[in-house]
């Protein structure tokens, strides 16, 4: 009986102590969670609603992200949610609401776009938790703060590896989550074949109905640039099972058509886009709509119907289309105008009107160059105008005299004509009444007094002005002797009368034309000036050439022109060229027996030449020079090649090229090819946009220099800053993160304005002439011009260099020492907190610092510590003791990317 009381009172004594171990525990998680966690998951939850809710610009035109990318939202919310975060780890580390709060406090650093401060934190969770669940989460968050780190490779290597590590331990929704990360870091890496493989996979599975939206756009996107047109047109069309948000169902419409188009389905392109027309909530999508109509019909060849639409979308003043629109329109016209009607002056003018809209470059389509089409065409039409007016002065000079008579006086009756007709055009404008907007005058009459004296900053009073200056005068020049017209000048006498001129004189508004003088200085009458002009006209017809195989990419327009440029008279330079670029052109496209034929007839006339050496060692040719050379003076023919008027840029440098490689231990050599890098500085000058490029890039550069001062001197201001010990924590922290941050450099590459063949080729020689020349007198000219010509290049990212790991010896038991890993232990919360946390006594113990030497473990706490400052009072080191039980924990340490536990000092400083 003694014996069964016993074992019943033993019994009941461990059942006793066993339940106080579990209420204790219980009640120390519900604690946790409903004084600290519960608050900071809602203030997480309230920064995530805030976050996610932003309205976001989606370009059809990039690849689209599934995991969107934070915005500047609910910063103070995850702010809050970071400090009661940490509110947990300090009080309640024993508890099981640790791991969720490191979680949320790695959450809330990424929404808040410290992805550093995130990555540490998903890293602490996955080396911590016991939790499968978790540790997968950890994961897919680290590879969502590499994907906006832009850290691809980084990103593939621990998705991949993870995925490989936790085969089959997965939980489905997070897997595919995982995999739809993989593949937007090899988006980000283009390796666009395995990015769709990841996808498709990964699709069917994603936990939230907006990856699916987002993850079958990108689906689509993917397969265009991969060329599966078939299967791009499936994912656009299953974006609509998986309605979230219309900005991407419509962006996936428009999608849909514009893949049809490329399949030749216009019936279906159109009717997609139609219906979308209709829909009253694509009304302010319209210009876009119309736009990819006009794109429909001008694939179709229906280019017609295509003009009017791309005109009805630049002209609509209701719907005014977005500056992306707006080019790309403006390119459809030019488009249509160099393939469907060969109107290459009309052409030139739409590409420049594309270029001239400012559209960042992710905004266009990759194969949009209007900037350097506008260029190219407007050349052609440049030299087309100078080939027709030589050909006008020539026939003209050829003329008999009888029949250069009755041409001469056609020509001053026409000039008459049209000098007439402009004229009684202006005197029927001078004579209307112009009411432009008069209502609006009136009903803005009171509102003169306020608008400066006679009214005149009224806005609207200007606008009425301009539109009347505008009814008289049209859109004339404001320029001097606008109406002059080259070759032609006007005599005009008063006709005080006011009768008509008897002998058929004309008559405008009481004055008369007398006579009408032209100008005869430029037609060529001698036969050694037509022959002049005909080998101006072969140089033309030869640039024509090379503009089109060079800059429009038409190899067949090229051939024409060089042939076209060796048939009749010309220049030794320009025959030797050409005939080289028809071999060159002609090797391209697979005529080899047509190359060799036109490098055989290059080596045979102009054997001494550079490029009748480059084609026969190309072709294996013999090749016989001559010694005529050695009769010439480098300096003759260097002031010759200056001299010659009717070269152009190109050529004339090229002969200074060539006369200083023949004669390159001649003194004139440095200087003929000095002479080339300025020719063509120069041509690269008279390009259309130079100007405008030059100013944007000198303005940039100011720009960027007052910029870097007024930052700095922020920087230097800040420093002076935190030399204040009455800053509090979260001042100091402000003017340490200004220290510590850094000034993007605006991109100088897009802004640079030294690009084009012109300015290529001023590198080159520049370049040449350091080779060949390096002791000239010269040097520092042309030095100082390859560096001014150097294009800007993108900073490469710099590889860190592997080092060799130390031996790291641990500290008593498992703890590493701080300063055998050059580490140190950071107080969460910071230092100046922590003191001020500690109720210290009044009297001065005469000790500046004292320090202990903590062992801390993997997470941060704090598992013992020793005082190693001697002669330390009592009331002092209790007052550190208490504060250490209720306050004090330390940041983990990471070494080899993983937490340690470490032992390490701590100095705490007493003085004021």
């Amino acid at each position: 009986m003694i014996i069964r009381k016993l074992v019943l009172g033993v019994f009941l004594l461990i059942l006793m102590t066993g339940c106080k171990t579990s209420l204790r525990s219980n009640w120390r998680n519900f604690n946790a969670y409903y004084n600290t966690y519960y608050n900071a998951e809602k203030n997480y939850e309230a920064g995530l609603k805030k976050n996610l809710g932003q309205n976001r610009d989606y370009n059809p035109l990039q690849p689209i992200r599934i995991h969107l990318k934070p915005v500047n939202a609910g910063a103070q919310d995850f702010d809050k949610a970071i400090q009661k975060g940490a509110d947990v780890l300090r009080r309640f580390d024993d508890t099981k609401w640790v791991d969720n709060a490191i979680a949320l406090i790695g959450k809330s650093y990424y929404f808040r776009q410290e992805y550093f401060s995130a990555d540490q934190k998903f890293k602490e969770l996955l080396l911590t938790t016991e939790n499968p669940v978790m540790q997968q989460e950890a994961i897919m968050w680290q590879g969502r703060v590499l994907l906006d780190m832009e850290l691809y490779n980084e990103g593939v290597a621990l998705l991949s590896e993870q995925l490989a590590l936790l085969d089959g331990e997965w939980k489905r929704g997070i897997k595919a989550e995982v995999k739809a990360l993989l593949a937007e870091h090899y988006v980000g890496l283009e390796n666009w074949q395995v990015a769709a493989n990841e996808l498709v996979e990964a699709l069917p599975d994603l936990p939230k109905k907006e990856y699916k939206e987002r993850g079958y756009f990108l689906l689509g996107q993917i397969n265009e640039l991969l060329g599966n047109t078939e299967a791009a047109f499936e994912a656009y069309n299953n974006v609509q099972n998986h309605y979230v948000e219309y900005r991407i169902q419509y962006l996936a419409k428009r999608k849909k058509a514009e893949v049809a188009r490329s399949l030749d389905r216009y019936d279906v392109a159109n009717d997609i886009l139609n219906d979308m027309v209709r829909d009253d909530k694509n009304l302010e999508y319209k210009a876009e709509l119309d736009f990819e109509l006009a794109q429909n019909e001008q694939q179709r060849k229906n280019f017609k119907k295509a003009e009017i639409l791309y005109n009805d979308v630049l002209h609509n003043r209701l719907r005014k289309p977005a500056p992306e629109i707006a080019a790309r329109s403006y390119n459809g016209l030019a488009e249509i105008y160099r393939f469907g009607y060969d109107d290459f002056g009309k052409a030139a003018a739409y590409y420049d009107s594309a270029a001239q809209k400012n559209v960042a470059a992710d905004k266009l389509p990759d194969d949009f160059n209007a900037s350097e089409l506008a260029e190219s065409f407007g050349n052609y039409a440049r030299i087309k105008n100078q080939i027709a007016l030589q050909d006008s002065l020539l026939k003209l000079g050829r003329l008999s005299p009888a029949a250069f008579d009755s041409a001469l006086v056609e020509i001053r009756k026409k000039k008459i004509a049209e000098l007439e007709r402009l004229r009684e055009k202006q005197e029927r404008l001078q004579n209307q009444l112009v009411t432009v907007n008069q209502g609006q005058k009136d009903q803005d009459a009171s509102a003169i007094g306020s608008n400066g004296f006679l009214n005149a900053n009224n806005p609207v009073e200007q606008q009425n002005v301009r539109q009347q200056f505008f009814a008289i005068w049209g859109k004339r020049p404001l320029a001097d002797n606008w109406r002059v017209r080259s070759m032609i000048s006007v005599s005009a006498g008063e006709d005080r009368n006011g009768a008509d001129d008897k002998e058929g004189g004309a008559k405008a508004g009481g004055t008369k034309l007398v006579t009408v003088e032209i100008d005869l200085s430029a037609i060529p009458f001698k036969p050694s000036e037509q022959d002049s002009v005909l080998r101006q006209i072969s140089a033309y017809k030869y640039e024509l050439g090379n503009l089109f195989f060079l800059s429009m990419d038409d190899p067949d327009s090229a051939a024409f022109y060089f042939h076209k440029a060796i048939e009749g008279p010309s220049r030794v330079d320009i025959n030797t060229v050409s005939l080289y670029s028809l071999s060159e052109l002609s090797s391209i496209q697979g005529e080899d027996e047509q190359a060799k034929n036109y490098a055989l007839r290059l080596v045979e006339n102009y054997p001494n030449t550079e490029y009748a050496h480059r084609v026969a060692e190309k072709f294996g040719l013999k090749l016989e020079e001559t010694n005529d050379e050695d009769e010439i003076d480098p300096v003759q023919l260097y002031e010759q090649i200056l001299e010659e008027d009717s070269t152009s840029a190109a050529q004339e440098a090229s002969l200074l090229k060539q006369l200083a490689f023949n004669y390159s231990e001649h003194r004139i050599a440095p200087q003929a090819l000095s002479e080339a890098t300025q020719i063509y500085m120069k041509a690269g000058k008279t390009a259309p946009a130079y100007q405008k490029k030059f100013d944007a890039w000198v303005g940039l550069n100011q720009e960027w220099e007052q910029k870097q001062k007024i930052f700095n001197t922020e920087k230097d201001s800040s420093r002076k800053m935190l030399n204040d010990t009455t800053l509090t924590q979260e001042e100091r922290a402000g003017f340490q993160s200004l220290v510590d941050s850094t000034l993007s450099q605006p991109d100088f590459i897009a802004a640079f304005p030294y690009r084009g063949a012109d300015w290529d080729s001023a590198r080159a020689v520049a370049d040449t002439f350091l080779v060949l020349f390096p002791k000239a007198k010269l040097q520092p000219k042309i030095t100082r011009i390859k560096t001014e010509l150097k294009i800007p290049q993108e900073k490469k990212k710099i590889e860190p260099v592997e080092q060799p790991k130390p031996e790291i010896e641990a500290g008593t038991g498992n703890y590493l020492s701080c300063e055998e890993i050059d580490s140190k232990l950071e107080i969460r919360g910071g230092l100046e907190s922590f003191m001020d946390s500690i109720q210290l006594p009044n009297d001065d113990a005469g000790i500046p610092e004292i320090v202990y030497v903590f062992k801390v473990n993997q997470r941060g706490v704090a598992e013992g510590h020793t005082l190693e400052t001697e002669d330390v009072p009592e009331n002092i080191q209790e007052a550190f003791e208490q504060a250490f039980e209720k306050t004090l924990s330390f940041e983990p340490i990471l070494y080899e990317g993983q937490a340690v536990a470490v032992e390490c000092p701590v100095s705490f400083p007493l003085g004021k």
